[in-house]
């Protein structure tokens, strides 16, 4: 929202009407450097006024109206900025707050995988234990089975020895 330099003045010379004085282009002002424009535009233009008699109180009044209504725009124009600035920085402290809220609860996302990669690792350790356990009973079980069966095959060999001899 900036002011913008018009390039032409209406003003009325004595009782004569209006009369429209052109501002070259070499001196209207950039409207770029805020309130730096009219000074020069006033220091400028006063050279051409001073060539044309009787127009100093109103060329005093047009530029005490000229640089209020830019001193008007100017803190319209900073106030917008310090708005901005404000939702700006609000904005930069909810992302902060939300970052921050995002790398702490990224923190407990890892350390609750830790946790589970070590309940994983206790687990996997103890199916290996069971698993030697149950290895074991079954080459015990292997190992009774055969005795029981060389023992039942001993006492047949036994019994038919008896009653081969008794007979």
């Amino acid at each position: 929202m900036r002011a913008t330099a018009p390039t032409t003045l209406s003003l009325y010379y004595f009782h004569q009407g209006p009369t429209v004085v052109p501002i070259p282009n070499y001196l209207a002002p950039s409207t770029c450097r805020g309130a730096d424009i009219f000074p020069r535009l006033t220091r400028r233009l006063e050279a051409v006024y001073l060539l044309l008699p009787g127009l100093g109180v109103r060329f005093r009044d047009t530029e005490r109206r000229m640089m209020t209504a830019l001193e008007m725009v100017n803190m319209r124009d900073r106030a917008a900025v310090r708005a901005e600035i404000e939702v700006l920085r609000r904005e930069r402290l909810a992302y902060e707050q939300e970052s921050m809220e995002t790398r702490q609860a990224l923190a407990r996302s890892e350390a609750y995988c830790r946790a589970l990669e070590a309940r994983v690792t206790v687990l996997e350790t103890e199916v290996r234990r069971h698993e030697w356990q149950r290895q074991a009973a079954d080459d015990f079980a292997v190992q009774h089975i055969m005795r029981t069966q060389a023992l039942e095959a001993g006492a047949r060999v036994d019994t038919l020895e008896d009653t081969g001899s008794s007979s």
